[in-house]
């Protein structure tokens, strides 16, 4: 691995904007950041997946009406991935990469990775963006991408013998064959590229953690300076947001066309909450062993301090009663020494065994549970949960 190699990912590291899919992008003049661009990205998206789908359902019939089950416009789950799950995913492409930049170069410029690890860091850098950069990772995810829109609905025969505008009984129709062959595969692509670079940046952290990093117990993020780290998961907020849309929209259309009701879904929904929370925050186990080992140091070092200090204390308050009636205890500073020493004492012995953050941790809960907040309306009428909202301010 060379120098310039190690200077260009310790500068460069953005794990989301690289890849033959994002120069691609950037051979089409969208890959600029400026709402205009992006907005342009959006459009171009939703005319190569939405807008097909609409035309081909409205010429064979299907877009409305009671020609078949479920027709296009009153299809849930395919306007909610399409029109909501995409444009998420692409405003996810700006706050990320900034994430993840920014917890980067903390890690470098706060000191946490000291000069004599640099090197071992900038390898680690170097290493993940590379795992990004890979064309075999992308063909993968590609290849995985038309797998799961190809061989599961085809092969598999999902959703076979339903009355919608995809699919009348064995028989796909041409907006079936585009969402099948074109829509689905891009969606489940960009859903599978962000999927890996989680698991890259997971990856990074990993290897972080094996380095002989400068935590320090005292620091009162109670991780040991690390404390950025459990407020950075809250970047992919936008993701799991988007990711949550999927699945709401998936329930909804079990409810509203195949029977189901809320009440049975309800443990559905409560294991993909608690299953994506506890994804979100699994690279942040990498620290555990880092530090649970500070903490111990910690504890023991100034619980050494801790002795000296209180010994020398009761040393010259209660046993030395000719300095304790010489000098005035009120307003002495030994008194407050002691409430620091035990601040400090308090904070090592509060670190947690990995960086955490609950204002975090409630910005993903809050993402993971608002689209799931319409399928309320499946159980009971907006209208009548307005009215009673209404009724408690009279």
């Amino acid at each position: 691995m060379t120098t310039p190699q190690l200077q260009q990912a310790e500068h460069e590291f953005d794990l989301v904007r690289c890849g033959r899919s994002h120069r691609l992008v950037q051979r089409l003049g969208l890959s600029d950041t400026t709402p205009p661009r992006r907005a342009a990205k959006v459009a171009v998206l939703l005319t190569v997946t939405w807008v097909p789908l609409s035309l081909l359902s409205l010429l064979s019939g299907h877009f409305d009406g009671t020609a078949v089950r479920v027709p296009f416009l009153h299809d849930p789950e395919v306007h909610a991935r399409l029109l909501i799950t995409l444009p998420l995913l692409e405003l996810a492409q700006v706050l990320v990469p900034l994430s993840l930049v920014v917890q980067a170069r903390n890690l470098r410029e706060m000191g946490i990775v000291p000069p004599r690890e640099r090197g071992r860091f900038d390898a680690a850098q170097c290493n993940a963006r590379a795992l990004r950069e890979s064309t075999l990772s992308e063909g993968i995810i590609l290849a995985l991408s038309y797998v799961l829109a190809v061989v599961v609905r085809l092969a598999l025969g999902a959703s076979e013998g339903a009355s919608s505008w995809a699919r009348i009984g064995t028989d796909i129709t041409p907006a079936g064959w585009w969402l099948t062959l074109v829509s689905l595969p891009i969606l489940y692509f960009v859903l599978l590229r962000w999927l890996w670079i989680f698991v890259v940046w997971g990856y990074f952290l990993h290897r972080v953690s094996r380095l002989d990093l400068d935590l320090t117990p005292t620091h009162p993020d109670r991780a040991g300076g690390l404390g950025f780290l459990g407020w950075g998961v809250a970047g992919f907020a936008t993701v799991l947001l988007a990711v949550s849309t999927v699945f709401s929209a998936a329930f909804a259309k079990e409810i509203l066309h195949h029977g189901e009701t809320l009440d049975s879904l309800k443990y559905h929904v409560a294991t993909f909450v608690v299953v994506a929370l506890l994804i979100v925050h699994a690279p942040m186990l990498s620290f555990c062993r880092t530090l649970s080992l500070c903490r111990f140091r910690g504890l023991l070092e100034f619980g050494a301090l801790a002795w000296r200090h209180d010994r020398a204390f009761d040393q010259k308050w209660i046993r030395n009663s000719s300095t304790a009636a010489q000098e005035n205890i009120l307003g002495s500073v030994d008194i407050r020494s002691v409430a620091n020493m035990a601040a400090c004492y308090k904070h090592v012995d509060e670190m947690r065994l990995i960086p955490f953050d609950t204002k975090a941790f409630a910005v993903l809960a809050i993402a993971a549970t608002l689209p799931m907040a319409p399928l309320v309306g499946t159980a009971l009428p907006l209208r009548e949960i307005f009215m009673k909202l209404g009724a408690l301010f009279i």
